[in-house]
């Protein structure tokens, strides 16, 4: 359970996420959700995503160095603790570490592995992890090259590096929540999402990947990368934007370094 300071921040951190910069219609039910973040059962935890691997390659995380990439309030951080991995955290959001830092704290873990740093420049040496974990962060960078050679520069070879985030040449807008036409220019979607009267700050700093963009990028370095292929889409209208052009809603990524 965490004290009422520690639910405050939570609350506050996620009030400017999904009401102040997203204006989603069920920001209030979002908020208080994740007050349930680091329960694996939450609708919040990414323990799918971390199963996904273990079976996928049959990869144990135990022992192992682990670096999540943009930690955000520290879902995965203290899930992989929990699996007995050595894990390191960064991220770039002041209250984000804070928040993170003090669930720490709570549950007696050390914080001299959580780093308040962005993807582009990662602050340790090359061939030092065994595993990088970067989940619904690549969009959110500064230059999303940069921070995806840094991630394959500090990990180990043989290692791996595990991405996720939207192809933004699919119709729908994770973020907000609603189908728009990702695969026209910007201008088009800023324009519907003010018909909708939903602020277009974020959408502004969002990079617009997507998996032609990121194969491109892989090819450059000397790694094996598997797309992931999950599931369909449950919506007829996305299922048939999935089925007819090959695009993937969430690109998922396993890139082994060579």
């Amino acid at each position: 359970m965490y004290n009422q300071t520690l639910k405050r921040k939570i609350l506050d951190y996620y009030q400017n996420i999904y009401s102040n910069s997203l204006g989603l219609p069920d920001a209030d039910q979002r908020i208080k959700a994740r007050l349930d973040e680091d329960n694996q059962n939450s609708h919040y935890s990414s323990c799918k995503n971390i199963e996904l691997i273990e079976k996928l390659i049959h990869y144990d995380f135990s022992n192992k160095k682990v670096l999540i990439v943009g930690a955000g309030t520290g879902v995965e951080f203290f899930r992989l603790h929990k699996m007995k991995a050595d894990v390191y955290a960064l991220e770039p959001d002041e209250s984000a570490i804070e928040i993170l830092k003090l669930k720490a704290k709570k549950d007696k873990i050390t914080t001299n592995k959580i780093f308040r740093c962005g993807a582009e420049k990662i602050p340790f040496r090359n061939d030092y992890f065994d595993f990088v974990y970067c989940y619904t962060v690549i969009e959110h960078v500064q230059n999303v090259e940069q921070s995806i050679n840094e991630m394959i520069r500090v990990t180990k070879k043989g290692g791996y590096v595990y991405i996720n985030c939207p192809d933004y040449r699919f119709i729908w807008e994770p973020h907000y929540k609603i189908y728009l036409p990702l695969f026209l220019p910007r201008i088009f979607s800023k324009f519907i999402l003010k018909l909708l009267g939903r602020k277009t700050g974020f959408f502004n700093s969002l990079q617009l990947v997507n998996a032609k963009k990121l194969k491109n990028i892989f090819r450059k370095n000397k790694v094996i990368a598997l797309q992931i292929i999950e599931h369909e889409s449950k919506n007829k209208l996305a299922l048939f934007w999935q089925r007819k052009f090959e695009i993937e809603p969430n690109q998922s990524w396993l890139i082994q370094v060579k």
